[in-house]
């Protein structure tokens, strides 16, 4: 049943608010998908990402009894500030698509002040992410004058039985990262290799490299062993980076990005680094692995999982605004 809230304010949010925030977001979750799908310290190492001011580019909605019912953020991190995130929601109980639009139009707002951080005469959007099943917030975006761009499929596969054995092509190896020596390399050869998937944008290495030495130091479960490296001798042909498990399901290994560079491609490397993944999830006794998928990826990685055994589980939006038109600098 729908509470009716007087009069929410929506006011800045702070990490004392983190837990309570969490739990919102949890609830959420549990109404769409039936889980958890967060927990603190992961949300506080998001929280704490370089290059992300909370209080200026974050709000909860609170009510009058100093209950946090909403929250929303713009995510704009790194150069060149052309593709800007907002993510919000509001508690299902207290749903109203008016506060939503309250709350959009101060994503809005603090989005295009920040529209000068990017270069003059290039194209600057807002958008957001959401699972297909979010019927009142889809439709809320769409009202408001969000645009839908793309899908996004879940996969998974059931690891009943020992995966597939990797085939390797010739004169390449692969083995863990070396984080102290290796992981500017790496994330040079990662952003190589995403360059064609739709939406990349390049990115200064070292603002990557500072936000993923955040995220690692502070992420206890960090293991440089499910990062896959492939070689052909000391240069980079491609990476699978993996982690032992999510939040929502700590059975289920996760592959966070897998990407082969352009020299490398068409050798079979993509579904070998998969496959070892897969092999190496196996290994420790994971019954299923995931991973996320742009469902109409212009390198065909759709196919490439869908061959490995892997099958769609859950769809994701993206919807988009446009707040400056311009020179596009995202791969589209």
């Amino acid at each position: 049943m729908k509470t009716t809230t007087q009069n929410p304010i929506l006011r800045p949010f702070t990490l004392a608010d983190a837990p309570e925030v969490t739990d919102l977001f949890n609830i959420c979750s549990r109404a769409i998908h039936g889980i958890d799908q967060f927990d603190l310290e992961s949300m506080v190492n998001d929280w704490t990402t370089p290059g992300f001011n909370p209080e200026e580019m974050a709000r909860v909605l609170v009510t009058d009894q100093d209950e946090i019912i909403g929250y929303i953020e713009v995510w704009d991190t790194t150069n060149p500030h052309v593709n800007k995130y907002v993510w919000g929601l509001i508690h299902p109980d207290h749903w109203d698509d008016g506060q939503y639009h309250r709350m959009l139009a101060w994503a809005e707002a603090c989005a295009r002040e920040r529209i000068a951080l990017a270069p003059e005469g290039v194209r600057v959007t807002l958008s957001q992410g959401t699972p297909s099943q979010d019927i009142r917030r889809n439709q809320a975006l769409e009202a408001y004058g969000f645009e839908l761009v793309r899908h996004f499929f879940r996969m998974q596969i059931d690891l009943i039985e020992p995966p597939q054995t990797p085939s390797l092509p010739e004169g390449i190896t692969v083995g863990p990262i070396e984080i102290e020596t290796e992981l500017r390399q790496v994330l040079l050869a990662m952003e190589d290799g995403f360059s064609d998937h739709w939406g990349h944008v390049d990115r200064p290495v070292d603002e990557i490299l500072a936000q993923t030495q955040h995220h690692i130091e502070n992420d206890r479960d960090f293991d440089p062993a499910l990062w896959f490296i492939a070689k052909s001798g000391r240069e980079i042909a491609g990476v699978c980076r993996c982690e032992a498990k999510t939040v929502e399901d700590p059975d289920m290994g996760w592959v966070t990005q897998l990407c082969v560079r352009k020299p490398f491609r068409r050798q079979g490397l993509g579904m070998a680094l998969l496959l070892l993944a897969f092999n190496e999830f196996f290994r420790r006794g994971k019954p299923r692995a995931g991973l996320v998928v742009d469902a109409a990826s212009l390198t065909n990685a759709t196919r490439l999982y869908e061959k490995a055994g892997m099958r769609v589980t859950r769809q994701y939006e993206t919807y988009e605004i446009e707040l400056r038109p311009g020179v596009n600098l995202s791969t589209s």
